[in-house]
């Protein structure tokens, strides 16, 4: 995946190469670092103290009163947290020559200027400073790593005085190991870039140590349009990228700090119009073949699903920079099909408010929403801002409206924001829909424990809540739609839906939902999170999952989880009443190749195999069983020897699925795909997914007839097409 031609690696060093406008970072000259103090002995030796704030030795950990310290060197620290936060004094260095270019030290505790800091005296004036950096209520103990540069100090006889003048909260500081270095500890970022390539690439660790924080902004604003924790390395793992495809002709500027150790990873940060492992995309050994996967970092919940005009929109929570979740950011796709998607950049970037947390998309004909919109049929997105992820500290989260002119390429926040404020706990992914009797908006939000509220909106902007309704069991991730019973439009329910795929029906007046039945389930295994496509064509409930959580999924691969196969919902009536009924959705079928059909099979352990000549790791198997004529105790199929899709005739369960799973009229519909890293299998409308590992030798598929026979009215295997690069 990191492979690359020797022309490749010769543009890479050309984008690499730090532009006029960049900042130069000196690397290590070979000189021995020079410790200056690192506070391990039994006093403060010839360090001179005056008040009483840092009493008569270091500290070894949290002082009495104090919240826990880390991020110190060894087992002591010099701490002016004795007598709590009110006692002052200082702490002075005996003098030293500069004989290096900068001074690196370990600093934390109270961010005041003057008050709770670190002063290097020249002649008894302040020639550098520096404090630790917390001011508000909360923070952390944790001593973090900082530098002064020495410049034009070179020689010099200096002194160290560690400052604590300050009562009150964070009133004091704590530092550690000084030392004089030709390597700063930190290097302070803050570099323009003049965007005339698509991406901004990162080397990148899989490690999440260091973990720091870089900041962009565009053509010199104050406030950034993103943020993001990124693990940058010398030797990376891995490439991601900021995909800069909206902002061509601008210049984003990023800013942070990183280790000194890392210069040379920094000096790999470039605009570029590929990345390194662009060449493979999509043909990694782990790459799913026919499920939606970022080319790379993490993904989870879908979101902002939509279509419009012919496009399927697929937006979803994404870390574009690591393989774990982190940075959430909205991701998006584009599809006309459901199967052959085209990666866009970024819907929604992190920012003040918090980062991007999961919600829903809708089309907003014209006059049916009071914000600033010139386009006839905008699209309109609503998020969770989670504010306890911001950089801005005490955010709550919070619920916001973004807007689209250009069918969905850009999306722009409303200044409006928050349209709901924070009501209770992490109050969470709005799911926005239209009731046409009562000519409203209506969203459904998560609020805490098992309980979702609905709200009424005449603007899109001005939200009123009109009830509560509990899914027992359930959490997060709501949606709601309506569904002819059986096909018949003069008989509709409405469903309330889950992050776990429990659901209850019912009906709802334009305020309230009132359900028919208790809980039921229709998503197994590692689905979670799903949601409906708003304004799909010809009525359709089109539905994708997130297949998330357990198994190998993608351990070694550049990016990490995929998207369940997307699927239609219909309710049908039955003996156990009105339920939700999921199949595969109908573009699956332009993916078939070298399909074998057989009907009227009675098959039992030592006959034939029917997938004798299959072969490859994409698969689907689509069999219609008499389980009134099948005498097998276990029946149904095995992917690789060992990932089951089996229906047990004792008591009606199938393999990875809650309850029964009854046949219907005497028949058992087993549908079952195979890709790279999953299995999934639709069993009579329900549904389950997993993550598996093929393995090498074993035969891709088998029937399974434990105890008897099997009777397939009709058994079809095909061979399911990769979608990348047939757009």
């Amino acid at each position: 995946m990191r492979r690359r031609t020797g022309s490749k690696r010769h543009a890479f060093r050309h984008y690499f190469a730090v532009g006029a406008y960049g900042l130069l970072v000196a690397t290590a000259s070979g000189a021995t670092d020079l410790v200056v103090a690192d506070f391990e002995g039994g006093d403060y030796g010839t360090w001179q103290t005056t008040g009483v704030a840092f009493g008569a030795a270091p500290a070894t950990g949290a002082i009495e009163g104090q919240m826990p310290v880390s991020g110190f060197s060894g087992k002591s620290f010099a701490s002016s947290f004795h007598g709590r936060d009110d006692s002052t004094g200082t702490l002075t260095s005996a003098p030293f020559k500069i004989e290096r270019k900068y001074l690196n030290f370990l600093i934390g505790g109270g961010g005041f200027p003057g008050e709770t800091c670190l002063n290097l005296l020249l002649d008894g004036r302040t020639v550098r400073t520096e404090t630790g950096d917390n001011r508000e209520p909360g923070g952390s103990e944790k001593l973090d790593s900082k530098s002064f540069d020495l410049t034009g100090l070179m020689g010099k006889s200096v002194t160290l005085q560690l400052v604590d003048a300050r009562k009150g909260g964070w009133g004091h500081i704590s530092l550690d190991q000084v030392v004089q270095s030709d390597v700063p500890a930190v290097l302070d970022i803050h570099q323009e870039f003049a965007v005339n390539q698509r991406y901004l690439v990162w080397p990148v660790s899989v490690s999440h140590d260091p973990k720091k924080r870089f900041f962009l902004t565009l053509d010199g604003e104050k406030a950034p349009f993103s943020f993001g924790d990124i693990c940058l390395s010398n030797t990376p793992d891995f490439w991601v990228f900021t995909d800069l495809a909206n902002f061509q002709g601008r210049k984003v500027t990023v800013t942070g700090k990183l280790p000194g150790s890392l210069a040379d990873a920094w000096k790999k940060v470039a605009i570029s119009s590929t990345f390194p492992g662009e060449d493979s995309l999509y043909k990694e050994p782990l790459r799913p073949q026919y499920h939606f996967s970022s080319r790379r970092g993490w993904l989870n919940d879908p979101n902002g699903l939509v279509w419009k005009d012919g496009v399927w929109q697929l937006c979803y929570q994404h870390n574009p920079y690591n393989y774990g979740w982190d940075n959430m950011t909205w991701g998006r796709a584009t599809s006309r099909d459901l199967f052959h998607w085209t990666e866009q950049p970024t819907a929604l970037e992190p920012g003040e408010e918090g980062t991007m947390y999961s919600g829903s998309a809708i089309v907003v004909p014209k006059g049916q929403g009071t914000y600033p919109a010139k386009g006839a049929n905008s699209i309109a997105m609503f998020y969770t801002a989670a504010g306890t992820h911001s950089y801005v500290g005490g955010r709550p989260f919070t619920q916001g409206l973004a807007v689209s002119e250009d069918n969905g390429r850009t999306y722009r926040k409303f200044a409006g924001n928050p349209v709901i404020p924070h009501r209770v706990g992490e109050n969470r992914d709005p799911k926005v829909s239209w009731y046409e009797p009562a000519k409203k908006w209506i969203l459904n939000l998560y609020l805490d424990g098992n309980t979702y509220g609905l709200y009424t909106s005449t603007d899109l902007v001005k939200w009123e809540k009109s009830d509560d309704y509990q899914i027992p069991g359930e959490a997060e991730c709501p949606d709601m739609f309506e569904l002819p019973v059986d096909g018949d439009a003069k008989n509709t329910r409405y469903i309330v839906w889950g992050a776990h795929g429990k659901y209850r029906v019912g009906h709802f007046d334009g305020k309230k939902f009132t359900p028919d039945s208790g809980v039921q389930r229709n998503n197994f295994g590692d689905a979670y999170a799903g949601q409906t496509y708003a304004n799909a064509p010809a009525g359709r409930r089109v539905h994708i999952g997130w297949m998330g959580g357990g198994g190998p999924g993608m351990v070694g691969a550049p990016f990490n989880q995929q998207m369940t196969l997307p699927m239609d919902f219909s309710l049908r009536s039955g003996e156990g009443g009105i339920r939700l009924w999921a199949e595969p959705s109908e573009e699956v079928v332009t993916l078939r190749e070298n399909t074998t059909t057989a009907t009227n099979l009675t098959w039992k352990s030592g006959d034939a195999d029917p997938f004798a000549t299959l072969k490859g790791g994409q698969f689907e198997i689509d069999a219609l069983v008499d389980a009134e004529a099948s005498t097998a105790a276990e029946l149904g199929f095995i992917a690789f020897g060992q990932h089951l899709g089996v229906w047990k005739k004792s008591d009606q369960t199938f393999f990875g699925m809650e309850g029964k799973q009854p046949p219907i009229n005497g028949k058992l519909h087993i549908h079952v795909f195979v890709d790279t890293v999953t299995i999934e299998c639709f069993v009579n409308g329900s549904y389950t997914g997993r993550y598996i590992r093929q393995s090498a030798g074993k035969a891709p598929a088998a029937i399974v007839a434990n105890g008897g026979v099997v009777k397939f009215d009709s058994l079809k295997v095909s061979n399911l097409m990769s979608v990348w690069g047939k757009k």
